[in-house]
């Protein structure tokens, strides 16, 4: 089953050249970061990407593909590839190309460029992970569960308009569920396919609308 989480990231890209202005935009930013619970219950763990880093992209995290929103079915949404991808304390940071070429490589690099779209996301399935707890805490508040990824194996990483993973702290994702001091969220098995980056017409349950209403 291959999931998608996404978060925001500061995207740096390099000055076009004016000699080759359909050459490839260079860019760098976040595919992932740690230590946070984002809109879907998970926490990543510093360390998931080691493993899939080693053994399916060893030549220091570069041939990773990069999409626009997961769209593999079309063609012209293989915007590039990583030349480098790494953990370091914040997240999984990558550096890549995006091909120029195209209508599309030159409108997302447009867009990158303008800072008009600030979200990477991934695409992954599950090697080690498990439940935590939530626990009351001594001043009386509560601190939710959450699903802790510890191993993921990574297949893509993608550029996307609007994700899952907006570094929502727990407390505020609490407060909009409308959960009491000793309430958890309510544990859902995942879909087959799990998309962060959303559709045209996106499936939201009432959790999900409330969130994107006060635009957490």
């Amino acid at each position: 089953m291959i999931l998608t989480k996404t978060t925001r990231t500061r995207f740096k890209t390099k000055e076009q050249d004016e000699e080759d202005p359909n050459g490839p935009l260079q860019f760098d930013g976040y595919a992932s970061v740690f230590d946070n619970v984002d809109l879907g219950g998970d926490l990543i763990r510093k360390g998931a990407f080691a493993e899939t880093l080693a053994n399916r992209y060893p030549d220091d995290g570069a041939g990773i593909p990069v999409y626009w929103e997961h769209d593999t079915s079309d063609p012209f949404k293989n915007l590039g590839v990583t030349t480098k991808a790494v953990e370091d304390e914040h997240g999984l940071h990558v550096e890549g190309t995006i091909d120029r070429s195209t209508d599309m490589g030159r409108q997302v690099s447009k867009l990158l460029q303008e800072g008009r779209v600030q979200q990477m996301s991934f695409a992954y399935e599950i090697t080690d992970g498990a439940w935590v707890d939530g626990k009351k805490n001594e001043d009386g508040s509560w601190t939710p569960g959450y699903y802790e990824l510890r191993g993921v194996d990574l297949f893509e990483v993608s550029i996307c308009p609007i994700g899952m993973n907006q570094s929502t702290e727990v407390s505020a994702k609490k407060s909009v569920l409308g959960l009491g001091p000793h309430e958890e969220p309510e544990r859902q098995e995942p879909e087959p396919t799990k998309k962060s980056c959303q559709d045209a017409t996106p499936r939201l349950d009432m959790a999900a609308r409330r969130l994107k209403l006060i635009n957490l």
